[in-house]
């Protein structure tokens, strides 16, 4: 874990809000919730997620990264972290997660390049971008 971590913090510049501070739940078991599985769904809908992205929804499988509490104006949301497997350095997907679980966000990092999903207003993607500084 700590290896991916060192990974991410290198290829980001930025992950090291999830090397420290108070640790959550993983990404696998928000998606155990039903308000959070719903979330995932309605973040991908009309979406062409990677193939990796759409089993992770189904299978669950992924590093065992604890999710961090991250503030929007005045509520703490929770953002959770997934990579391809075997892929980590350059296939991350990080999801925001509303602090009832009923609406996500996404970011996802393939190389250089970034994906957003389930249509974040700038409000949320500077929270997910100060997160991951």
């Amino acid at each position: 874990m700590l290896a991916r971590l060192f990974c991410v913090s290198l290829l980001l510049g930025s992950a090291s809000a999830f090397a420290e501070g108070p640790k959550g739940p993983t990404l696998p078991e928000l998606m155990k919730l039903p308000q959070y599985r719903a979330a995932w769904i309605g973040m991908l809908a009309g979406e062409t997620p990677p193939a990796w992205v759409d089993d992770f929804g189904k299978t669950l499988d992924g590093p065992p990264s604890p999710s961090i509490p991250v503030p929007v104006g005045d509520a703490i949301y929770a953002l959770g972290f997934t990579c391809k497997p075997g892929g980590c350095g350059d296939d991350q997907l990080y999801v925001l997660f509303s602090p009832s679980g009923a609406k996500a966000w996404g970011l996802l990092l393939t190389g250089k390049q970034r994906k957003w999903f389930g249509s974040p207003d700038q409000s949320i993607q500077d929270a997910f971008l100060s997160a991951l500084e």
